[in-house]
């Protein structure tokens, strides 16, 4: 769709306020519903570390369930005055690989990345400069990854890391803080007990399951033995005082101290009787009906949030025993309706799962639960609640991510290609492309590995269609080139047209952007009778509005307008807001060119107010810059320059190659035209370079054109004539670059015989472009150093 298509951006970061009113510092740390209780001493201790500006890394170390998460948000609240920018926490513990800890920091942060830049080095870029707190939650399993850890406090001055695990990291950098129970009132202690923050717990978590529960007599010594039979462990008191509805505490207590076996997990130099959290567990397991016992272990298939028809369908869990294990602190319920396990729990009822018979029924229900609501959205991605659908399916992602690899891991690959449109849809539009490209190369290694049949042979054909859409989104054109093809060759024998839609549309838009209009037009026409033929109104739209681009860039803009306008007509009956503002980006450029300069403007105002909600800088940065091309046409070079700018603020650091090329080549044009030609010729050159260097050819002609016209405007029209040759003799030349190079050429002409005349076209008729593209660059650098050294 239009000149460029490229990967979504993050939302540009709010500037501070000039108020002098400032806004209070960002955080998005959870609430919490319940009162913090005791650890006085250590707040006050990690307040000093906090405002220490030699520590920044602090690493809270101890067992599961020992409250370090807790811990770290009561201390990051207290301090959030203390950091400009805010705190943010960031939850890891449903992450499944290191490689996705970069990501969630992003999602934490609350901006989108892509493009070809490794969101590594986006994220270290978006955090210069910053002044955060970065609470990172449950990191042991993720070890691998405290590289990044190093690298943003080696690339960042006002950042600081609070960090809970179970295991220290082994940085340099690292300052550690162990964390250890609550306080726990000495053996035979019958008195004041509940001034011991571990006792103050069991009573009010108590009093939340029993409201009439009073700490009395015989209870106030077994809830002294609970509390040191656990070692003050807030997750044990917890556990063990949901049950006082059922049991007395000297029950509790006989029943902890009967099967009690401690801490035999991460802390590898502790006492054997710190060495286990199991006796917590077993307890509550043990008190657990047969029914309560066989949800919960199906229950911990999930990773992350799940909603109640989830756990219905996958787990056979009903609302009423959801209740029952949520009062016993097995199961949480979120604020917003959801539910999970805590990771400790979930890991314990898991071994329970693997060695029930009814394990692999269970994964089985629970991939298809997940794949099936892929696939039922597939409509819904396209529809006017598309953000709310995103939104869903963002929060089952790591569910999905597990009922995918569960999927690929026992070759369920019909399920596979039922989801893999809605997959690649969602990944498109909620930014989220390289996890798209690695989650469906899973699937196309293992269908490569698969005898070949007809089944094998069209999730395959579909799976590459679907990848080398997000690579083309990316700007790789030509990793998406190569899964494009090669999904048409395996897809074409099959003569369905429901699958050969996406593949031969999106390599006809590619076609188009790299200057081979005729393939292109032939693709988009056949991409058209497929979705006609399937019935797909999406993607009957996106044929109908390409082909109407094509035929702007051949020239014939009235004829083009009126297809564009025909397929975003469609796109706003489906109400795809995506879809939508990029169609009104690119229909403002033919707007232009027809001299419809206030509808352009319109047009370009509308997508800007649909793309804020959306964060999308990628298409942000296109709206801005057709908007500086529409304010220009106007004559209102001045006016234009501030939406140039905004446009490549809005691409810096996380776009690169042809839609920042673009964008400087329009940027080139407004500086020329406002005088500044020696900043132009460096422009220009840079946008040619950049060009050149992802092989968008149409754009690298009319960076040369620019240059012609600044070659004619300083005195040198043989050099003028010479690249304005080059460019009227390609192949990939656009109808619109094609009259502003023939433009420069009559004015060379004009300055020169026939003699030079003939002597110029012969010379340039025998020169590739490359060699031109070569020489101007030499040229360019030469002429820099002689500027730098006249000043």
């Amino acid at each position: 769709m239009g000149r460029l298509h490229r990967s979504l951006a993050p939302t540009a970061p709010t500037p501070p306020s000039t108020s002098q009113y400032a806004a209070p510092p960002r955080s998005n740390l959870p609430v919490m519903l319940t009162h913090f209780v005791g650890r006085n001493t250590e707040l006050t201790s990690l307040g000093r570390l906090l405002q220490d500006p030699l520590c920044r890394l602090l690493t809270l170390v101890g067992p599961g369930g020992i409250g370090k998460t807790r811990l770290a948000i009561e201390a990051a609240s207290r301090h959030q005055a203390d950091f400009v920018d805010g705190v943010c926490f960031v939850p890891l513990a449903s992450l499944s690989s290191p490689e996705f800890v970069a990501p969630a920091i992003i999602d934490a942060l609350d901006f989108s990345f892509q493009g070809q830049v490794d969101p590594r080095i986006q994220l270290l870029n978006y955090l210069a400069g910053k002044q955060t707190l970065l609470v990172l939650d449950n990191i042991e399993h993720l070890l691998d990854s405290v590289g990044l850890l190093a690298d943003i406090l080696q690339h960042t001055r006002g950042i600081k890391l609070l960090v809970t695990s179970r295991e220290r990291l082994n940085l340099q950098s690292e300052w550690v803080f162990v964390v250890q129970g609550l306080s726990v009132p000495p053996d035979n202690l019958t008195e004041r007990v509940e001034e011991f923050t571990s006792v103050e717990l069991f009573v009010q978590t108590a009093r939340r399951v029993k409201a009439d529960f009073v700490l009395q007599g015989d209870e106030t010594m077994a809830v002294s033995r609970i509390c040191r039979l656990v070692e003050g462990m807030p997750l044990g008191i917890e556990l063990a005082a949901t049950w006082v509805s059922v049991l007395t505490c000297r029950q509790i207590e006989r029943q902890i101290e009967y099967s009690l076996d401690f801490l035999t997990t991460s802390m590898r130099d502790m006492p054997n009787r710190q060495r286990s959290l199991r006796a917590v567990f077993d307890h509550s397991w043990n008190l657990l009906t047969p029914e309560e016992r066989a949800v919960l272990s199906r229950l911990a298939v999930f990773r992350g949030d799940f909603d109640q028809d989830a756990s219905e369908q996958v787990a056979g869990a009903g609302l009423p025993i959801l209740l029952a294990l949520s009062s016993k602190s097995l199961l949480r319920r979120k604020e917003n309706g959801l539910f999970d396990l805590h990771e400790v729990v979930r890991q314990y009822a898991l071994a329970f799962l693997v060695h029930d018979p009814s394990s692999e029924a269970t994964h089985l229900r629970h991939c298809e639960f997940y794949l099936g609501l892929l696939r039922d959205q597939e409509a819904a991605l396209h529809g006017t609640n598309q953000l709310e659908v995103i939104r869903q399916l963002k929060d089952a992602l790591d569910n999905v991510r597990t009922a995918w690899r569960w999927a690929v891991s026992h070759d369920k690959f019909a399920l596979i290609g039922s989801a893999l449109r809605s997959l690649g849809w969602l990944c498109n539009v909620g930014v989220l492309y390289q996890e798209g490209i690695e989650q469906i190369e899973l699937v196309v290694q293992a269908l490569r590995a698969q005898p070949e049949s007809s089944e094998r042979q069209i999730v395959l054909g579909k799976a590459l269609a679907q990848q080398g859409i997000l690579f083309f989104r990316q700007g790789r054109f030509n990793r998406a080139l190569m899964a494009l093809e090669e999904s048409l060759v395996i897809l074409r024998p099959m003569h369905d047209p429901a699958v050969l839609t996406d593949p031969l549309i999106v390599t006809g838009i590619i076609m188009h952007l790299i200057g081979n209009i005729n393939r292109a037009q032939a693709l988009l026409e056949e991409g058209l009778i497929s979705a006609q033929s399937a019935g797909n109104l999406f993607y009957t739209a996106y044929a109908l509005y390409n082909l109407g681009y094509v035929a702007g860039l051949l020239g014939r803009y009235a004829e083009g307008y009126e297809q564009m306008a025909a397929g975003l007509a469609m796109w706003r009956q489906h109400g795809d807001l995506n879809s939508i503002a990029l169609g009104l980006n690119y229909i403002s450029e033919t707007a232009v060119h027809l001299g419809r300069l206030e509808e352009a403007q319109d047009f370009l105002h509308e997508s800007l107010a649909l793309l804020t909600p959306l964060g999308d800088r990628w298409a942000m940065g296109i709206a801005y810059r057709f908007l500086a091309l529409a304010t220009l046409a106007q004559g209102k070079a001045e006016e234009a320059q501030p939406f140039i700018h905004k446009s490549l603020d809005l691409f810096n650091g996380v776009i690169t190659g042809a839609d920042v090329a673009y964008s400087l080549i329009v940027l080139g044009e407004i500086t020329r035209t406002l005088g500044s030609r020696v900043e132009a010729r460096r422009v220009l050159c840079q946008a040619l370079q950049m060009a050149m260097e992802v092989q968008v050819l149409p754009l690298a002609l009319d960076a040369l054109t620019g240059l012609a016209r600044l070659y004619l405007e300083t005195d040198a029209p043989e050099n003028a004539l010479s690249l304005s040759v080059t460019v009227l003799n390609h192949p990939a030349c656009a109808y619109e670059t094609k009259r502003s190079a023939y433009r420069v050429r009559v004015e060379a002409e004009a300055q020169l015989t026939a003699h030079q005349i003939r002597a110029v076209c012969d010379g340039a008729a025998n020169q590739p472009l490359e060699v031109i593209v070569a020489h101007i660059a030499r040229t360019h650098d030469l002429l820099k150093s002689a500027d730098e050294e006249s000043e």
